[in-house]
């Protein structure tokens, strides 16, 4: 029992992990979401976004991948994507793993998240984007996130990119644009409809 309850203080560090991709876009340090309302928020959406597709997703998988795609926040406590190949990073998230009960499980689900084969592993990639998407949007409309802090970040867009959103006139618009080819038909829809808001 004891375990279990330092290994819930471990993870919900996240509380206190700023996601640093909206303080570089000059979102406020106070307005800014915590790993651990991503992770909320992300759960929340693969909630309603479930009812909405029929794809039989193993939605208790989805909500445990959800929350250990973000366990890399606590070794780095930066905003990584679990794709890079940085060993050192990897390594850590392994040996944090293997600390917790069950470890053997959630490792299996953390490999099942970086190959990106099954349905439920998609899902997560693609509902992780939304949300963040989502999110942009808010900020936009609080008006926390700027038309230009946009156009500065998309400099660090891929060159294919970098013109084809020299002109937007929204300041998630580049947001939502590059997440686009994470997207399968059903999320691009969903995609269209944050554009709207």
């Amino acid at each position: 029992m004891e375990k279990i309850v330092n290994n819930y203080l471990d993870i919900i560090e996240l509380k206190k992990i700023l996601r640093t991709g909206w303080l570089e876009v000059g979102i406020p340090n106070e307005k800014v979401e915590s790993v651990m309302d991503h992770i909320g928020g992300t759960v929340i959406l693969s909630m309603l976004v479930n009812n909405y597709i029929d794809e039989n997703l193993d939605m208790s998988k989805v909500y445990e991948m959800i929350a250990i795609n973000e366990f890399k926040k606590l070794v780095n406590q930066k905003e990584i994507s679990i794709n890079d190949n940085d060993d050192y990073l990897e390594s850590n998230v392994v040996e944090f793993i293997n600390k917790l009960p069950g470890n053997d499980k959630i490792l299996a689900l953390y490999n099942e998240i970086k190959e990106g084969n099954t349905k439920e592993a998609k899902f997560v990639k693609m509902i992780t984007k939304l949300e963040s998407d989502v999110q942009a949007k808010a900020y936009e409309k609080s008006g926390d996130f700027t038309l230009e802090n946009a156009k500065k970040d998309i400099e660090n867009y891929p060159e294919n990119l970098k013109e084809k959103l020299s002109n937007i006139n929204k300041a998630s618009d580049g947001w939502l644009e590059y997440d686009k080819e994470y997207y399968n038909d059903f999320f691009n829809k969903l995609s269209d409809e944050v554009k709207k808001l």
